[in-house]
């Protein structure tokens, strides 16, 4: 009787009443026609946008900005990683007029091409799918074949996630996420000056607001989500149980509640795929590793994505990744970098980027949670025993990995 109390409590409780009129703000042009999730029109908008001669208006504007906005957050350094990477040098002079676009072609998903400017871009597109085996591999050998006499070519991995590319390319390929996109469009509508229409504003806007329910990031109703779920969670997990919601979210449900009830660990900025958190030792330490240089003399460590612990949920496995995350100071970041490259019997993935410090994430460590086998084998048998295999799995973690990285940094700041 205590769970059927509380569904009533629920279905009157004002709160609940409330986060309906703000899930119906989130509904966009995108949703009703059920085509949000759908790679191919995602394509087919920044097809759209890229093309100078669009109905659009705004000329060369995006992807003169896509590319300014990455030599910013990236500390200007050049656009590919090879041999045939663009600079800022090489970029600014660069007159787009003759660019043309390709959706499609040899199963590339955008094609972007500049004779005049010697430019060749590749841009392999995913929303919630995963690398396929060997099409980047493919895709790149075609591009060097066929466009061998072009002096930048540029491969792009964009995901809505920020995902892993495969060792053997990931010296070629860029890896974005839509987050990108996002940060691009938020700029143009910010700018008055580029006086774009209002069909066009319509658009983006609608386009911005579907990239924010894909990526969980409108805070307010997650905020009042995630109170309504604590307070009601047994009749949450009744509703669960009867109406069988998707693996990945009874997941993120399961982690995010063993992340607050852990003492030694904070929640950190989550979403359904990455679920994240930060080891309270780091606040402990917080004056030592401003004194080492490890974080800028005024960071309070609550917006610090540098000691980056996470979660990756991805649709038939788990994995724990520790990570060297975005931050704005390179020094410090080159630091922690150079810790981690002392300790690679802890730090296995550090030296798999090519010996060099990606810009935005790099990987230094992962333990695999659940595996493709083992997810199949548990769906198939006992849905719960995945979840008692997952808080097995969350205990190590933290008595084993974060134990280990406690351990590491503190006896660099103590030395």
């Amino acid at each position: 009787m205590q769970i059927e109390t509380q569904l009533k409590q629920l279905i009157l409780d004002d709160e609940f009443t409330n986060i309906q009129s703000l899930v119906n703000e989130e509904v966009n042009l995108m949703s009703i026609l059920n085509v949000a999730h759908r790679e191919l029109q995602h394509s087919n908008l920044l097809a759209w946008l890229f093309d100078t001669n669009e109905t659009h208006g705004l000329n060369n504007y995006f992807i003169k900005e896509f590319i300014k906005l990455y030599f910013r957050e990236n500390e200007y350094q050049d656009l590919g990683n090879s041999n045939s990477s663009l600079s800022v040098f090489d970029f600014v002079d660069m007159d787009f007029s003759d660019l043309e676009i390709k959706r499609e072609h040899k199963n590339i998903d955008l094609l972007i091409l500049s004779k005049k400017n010697s430019l060749c871009i590749i841009i392999e597109n995913k929303i919630f799918a995963r690398e396929s085996i060997g099409q980047l591999k493919k895709y790149r050998e075609y591009a060097q074949k066929t466009y061998k006499d072009y002096r930048h070519k540029i491969f792009i991995f964009l995901s809505l996630i920020e995902q892993e590319i495969n060792e053997h390319e990931q010296e070629h390929y860029v890896s974005l996420s839509y987050e990108h996109i996002k940060k691009l469009i938020e700029n143009i509508l910010k700018r008055q000056e580029i006086g774009i229409s209002k069909n066009t504003k319509f658009v983006l806007e609608q386009y911005l607001q579907t990239l924010n329910s894909l990526m969980n990031e409108n805070q307010h109703i997650e905020k009042i989500a995630k109170e309504i779920y604590k307070k009601y969670k047994s009749a949450f997990d009744l509703v669960f149980k009867y109406t069988s919601p998707t693996q990945s979210n009874r997941i993120e449900h399961n982690l995010q509640e063993l992340i607050s009830e852990e003492p030694s660990i904070l929640p950190f900025h989550s979403s359904k795929a990455y679920i994240r958190f930060q080891p309270k030792f780091l606040y402990k330490n917080i004056e030592k590793l401003k004194q080492k240089k490890f974080i800028d003399p005024n960071d309070d460590l609550t917006e610090n994505w540098l000691f980056l612990c996470e979660f990756r949920v991805n649709y038939d496995s788990i994995n724990f990744d520790i990570k060297i995350g975005e931050y704005s100071n390179s020094e410090c970041r080159e630091k922690l970098y150079n810790l981690y490259l002392q300790n690679t019997d802890f730090f296995t993935k550090v030296k798999k980027a090519n010996g060099q410090l990606r810009p935005s994430w790099h990987q230094a460590y992962q333990r695999k949670v659940i595996t493709p086998n083992e997810y199949s084998k548990f769906i198939e048998s006992d849905e719960d025993k995945l979840f008692d295999k997952i808080e097995v799995k969350f205990k190590k973690i933290i008595d084993e990995d974060i134990f280990k990285l406690k351990e590491i940094i503190e006896n660099e700041l103590n030395n």
